[in-house]
């Protein structure tokens, strides 16, 4: 019976020991206030990204050409689509394009936004019609790559009148604003280079 005791004794004991020590630490932990490490962001993290492409169009002509003659006439109907995509590249970034301000605000000078990828495959190219008179001979593939390598042209002119580089500036600074937020800034300026130069 006294045996019991004792050991009941020295349970308490060793537990208020333990809470006593627990509360020490606690409030030690409180007390003590924790470093914040600063979020860090540098040219070769950014780099890493390389080329970031935003924007992504699919652009299709219709290339059509008739060739009258007294003799007869010929005829050729082609439908081509390209694959467009639009962004930044970011293996043009220098120290000087990232600007820390302080603990929580970054600056980030990006390149202006081009056309990172045109791509007209061979199996986007259709031949719709195709038609000579009997006294004409039929297109040549020496004329068909001609009037393909108009339409190409003519799909690179339209890309330039449709707004996929404003688009891709503003999908660049929405996504990289966010990342950058994720990563601990609480201030986040996205500004492009103009033309000669920086902004």
């Amino acid at each position: 019976m006294e045996m019991e005791v004792k050991k009941k004794s020295t349970f308490a004991r060793r537990l208020a020991v333990l809470a006593a020590a627990a509360a020490v630490l606690l409030a030690v932990n409180l007390a003590v206030p924790r470093k914040k490490v600063p979020p860090s962001v540098g040219v070769r993290t950014l780099k890493d990204l390389a080329e970031l492409a935003t924007v992504e169009y699919s652009v299709t002509k219709i290339v059509s050409y008739k060739d009258v003659a007294w003799y007869g006439d010929r005829k050729i109907l082609f439908e081509a689509a390209a694959t467009v995509k639009a962004g930044v590249d970011l293996n043009e970034l220098t120290d000087q394009d990232i600007k820390l301000e302080n603990d929580s605000a970054v600056t980030v000078t990006l390149p202006a936004p081009k056309i990172l990828l045109f791509n007209m495959k061979p199996e986007n190219i259709r031949e719709i019609f195709n038609e000579s008179g009997i006294l004409r001979s039929d297109f040549s593939n020496q004329e068909k790559d001609g009037l393909l390598s108009q339409g190409e042209k003519d799909i690179r002119a339209k890309v330039g009148r449709m707004d996929i580089l404003q688009r891709a500036a503003r999908n660049a600074r929405i996504l990289l604003e966010s990342w950058l937020k994720k990563m601990g800034f609480q201030a986040v300026h996205v500004v492009f280079r103009g033309k000669g130069g920086r902004p």
